[in-house]
């Protein structure tokens, strides 16, 4: 049976919340319950009290599992950058080899039954005309799938074997590695052949016992390239690079309060506004002021006794007044530092730069430079040191690295920086920051 309004009597609809007729409202009908405490509709006991909705007491447990609020670790893991292995690389490998082979082991087989014989007196003269020929057109069709390899992977980073195993070459800022490398990568692994079957092998997979976590192998130091797993991690030749892809996203601009000046006039009606009705006029120019209205003048002013030396420097600064403007004093000029990095780059400072992977300051912080480095081993974080040129030297402040940061001074003394506190590297200091440093000089 539906309930009464109890304001009209009008019956109500049911769950209506407020009454169709005279718009009053229906006490505890539009409650609801909290999302943890839900109760299952088999518990709900029903109630007789009209224009009541009863709501359940006992919990069966939330209705939806509660959900980890966060970053979703994929999210950074496909962000990050994943050497190739070895045993990919020597697959890879492998994979890129088989057309070739292929197209050798057919010439030979189908060359084979065109090889005839033929006997001249006592000796068995071999004819192999349309075996050489097979081969040479294979060795031909080799050469050429060669080439292609070759510019494909200069330019693309790709092969066969990579595409299928997920590698991708590069160069050391995680670009295509050009013709130039990919020729000296084979040539060294070519070379590697001067030790039959293990020696290229051997220099496929030297990577194994590289020590610089770059996972470079001997090819790769020589030609300055380097192999990334994308299957595991982000693809650099595709999302810009080692660095990454630039955010052009503009820094969002601090709040400007609005700076009341006690100068303004305030507006009409504020309890901060002047009276209307006009004020004595103080008179400006025509002597001393000898009197303020509303204040009873004393009989006798109290003058304080300044002895002669105040009052000569009163005498002096009035002469300097009348004599003329003040004089600006002019600064000290700019010292400037030299930062001579460990790959051979300079850097000139003379105030404040940000220096890591790609670096950018806080909301509102004055920046005069922003130094971005290389680093494929993502030693060094995104802004990983804050610099800044004074007078005794350049003080560096580590913002919270996570491979933290170390001043050597010219005696070998080698102290690490702590989060947050500037420390001084004076002239001919080295900073290390992650696995790259630099050294501080004279401009």
């Amino acid at each position: 049976m539906a309930d009464p309004c109890r304001n009209c009597g009008t019956v109500l609809a049911p769950g209506a919340a407020f009454c169709t007729l005279c718009g009053a409202a229906v006490a505890n009908r539009a409650a609801s319950p909290a999302p943890s405490s839900v109760a299952q509709a088999s518990t709900i006991t029903p109630v007789s009290m009209p224009g009541i909705v009863p709501v359940g007491v006992t919990s069966q447990g939330p209705l939806l599992a509660p959900q980890q609020l966060g970053a979703d670790p994929r999210i950074a893991a496909a962000a990050a950058l994943v050497p190739g292995g070895a045993g990919l690389r020597f697959a890879a490998k492998i994979i890129d080899g088989i057309l070739p082979f292929l197209l050798l082991t057919v010439a030979v087989i189908i060359g084979s039954f065109t090889v005839t014989v033929t006997r001249v007196g006592n000796f068995e003269q071999y004819n192999f005309l349309w075996l050489s020929t097979f081969v040479g057109i294979a060795a031909l069709l080799s050469i050429a799938y060669g080439i292609w390899l070759w510019l494909w992977e200069a330019k693309a980073g790709k092969t066969p074997g990579n595409i299928l195993l997920g590698l991708r070459t590069t160069n050391m800022d995680g670009g295509p590695a050009g013709i130039l490398a990919i020729f000296l990568r084979n040539l060294i692994i070519g070379l590697g052949g001067i030790v039959p079957t293990i020696g290229p092998i051997i220099v496929i997979i030297s990577n194994v016992w590289d020590a610089n976590g770059k996972r470079q192998g001997w090819h790769d130091k020589v030609a300055h390239t380097l192999v990334f797993n994308v299957k595991g991690g982000r693809d650099p030749l595709e999302t810009g690079g080692i660095a990454g892809r630039a955010d052009f996203t503009p820094a969002p601009v601090p709040t400007i309060s609005q700076v009341h000046s006690p100068l303004a006039r305030p507006a009409q009606g504020s309890p901060f506004a002047p009276p209307s009705s006009p004020q004595p006029r103080i008179p400006v120019d025509e002597g001393p002021i000898t009197s303020v209205p509303g204040v009873a003048r004393p009989t006798e002013p109290f003058q304080p006794v300044q002895p002669a030396a105040a009052q000569q420097s009163a005498a002096t600064a009035e002469s300097d007044d009348d004599a003329g403007e003040t004089r600006m004093r002019p600064h000290a000029p700019s010292q400037s530092l030299r930062l001579t990095f460990d790959d051979g780059r300079t850097e000139d400072i003379s105030a404040v730069a940000l220096i890591g992977r790609n670096p950018a300051g806080y909301d509102g912080e004055m920046i005069q430079r922003l130094i971005p480095v290389q680093d494929s081993g993502r030693s060094v974080s995104k802004t990983h040191l804050h610099l800044r040129v004074g007078g005794e030297g350049l003080w560096v402040t580590d913002r919270n690295s996570t491979n933290g940061s170390a001043i050597t001074n010219p005696g070998g003394v080698r102290t690490p920086l702590t989060p947050g506190a500037p420390a001084l590297a004076g002239v001919g200091s080295r900073v290390d920051f992650g696995d790259r440093s630099l050294m501080v000089g004279p401009a």
